[in-house]
């Protein structure tokens, strides 16, 4: 566990450091759980190169940031395919732990109401040689204050507020 702040730490990884030590100690009490209930399944594998504590710091760093996986291997000093399997387990495994709902648990809860923003954003366009990308468009279009946007039957969001 990096030895700074633990506001640091927070902004860093998405959890305090008193969180990710809970997280950290049940994460290998189901390991270790899973040792002494299936002792030939690790047969003929090496242990990680990595400590858990690590793999578990890679995952929360990943999630929060979504570095590509290259620049996360080179930070931990792994291989991308080697960074990924260390990611993608972590995760299996953290459902596990926390008993989150899986995709299809959620798919079955129909939300209510969702809200997508879809307004456009101006594009830069070089300042030399823009005519294979100029339209010939002087203005955004659609963009009256006006504009109403329904979401529900009997609800309106207006963007003008």
């Amino acid at each position: 566990m990096p030895r700074h702040k633990p506001e640091e730490f927070l902004r860093t990884v998405g959890l305090s450091p008193e969180d990710f030590l809970h997280l950290h100690g049940k994460l290998a009490t189901y390991l270790d759980e899973q040792k002494v209930l299936n002792p030939l399944t690790r047969r003929g594998r090496k242990d990680s190169k990595l400590a858990l504590e690590d793999r578990l710091l890679l995952t929360l760093y990943y999630l929060r940031h979504y570095p590509t996986l290259i620049n996360l291997a080179a930070v931990f000093d792994i291989s991308e395919s080697y960074c990924h399997k260390i990611y993608a387990r972590t995760v299996r495994l953290l459902v596990k732990i926390e008993k989150l709902p899986n995709r299809k648990a959620l798919l079955e809860d129909p939300a209510a109401t969702v809200v997508i923003d879809v307004s456009e954003q101006p594009i830069e366009r070089p300042v030399k040689n823009q005519k294979a990308y100029f339209s010939g468009k002087k203005t955004p279009h659609d963009q009256s204050p006006t504009r109403d946007l329904p979401i529900d039957d009997d609800y309106t969001l207006r963007s003008d507020r």
